[in-house]
């Protein structure tokens, strides 16, 4: 049987012109890698919305495997500005393969 490990993904939904600012942050907090995916639509609190590039907002959701411990650094860091740039936060324990790349 191969072996697994326990590590968390942290999934952050995220307006495209802060990825650059997100990603500053998680390096900083040992977090070296990382992927960033488009996101088409969506329905929040102000109601449905759709990226068609018309003035609208662009949204990207970070996704990174890491440990329990840069997950943490991360959200320490950005818990001030999750309210203020309307981010959303999504944390879960993954079973991941090669346990020492994450």
């Amino acid at each position: 049987m191969i072996q697994t490990f326990t590590r968390q993904r942290i999934d952050i939904l995220v307006d495209a012109p802060l990825c650059e600012w997100l990603t500053e942050q998680a390096v900083a907090a040992g977090i070296l890698h990382h992927s960033i995916l488009p996101v088409e639509s969506g329905h929040g609190r102000a109601g449905a919305w759709r990226d068609e590039g018309f003035g609208t907002v662009p949204k990207r959701m970070f996704l990174a495997l890491t440990n329990e411990a840069k997950v943490g650094a991360l959200l320490d860091r950005i818990a001030p500005d999750i309210e203020r740039y309307g981010l959303v936060v999504a944390i879960q324990d993954v079973r991941v393969m090669r346990g020492e790349r994450f």
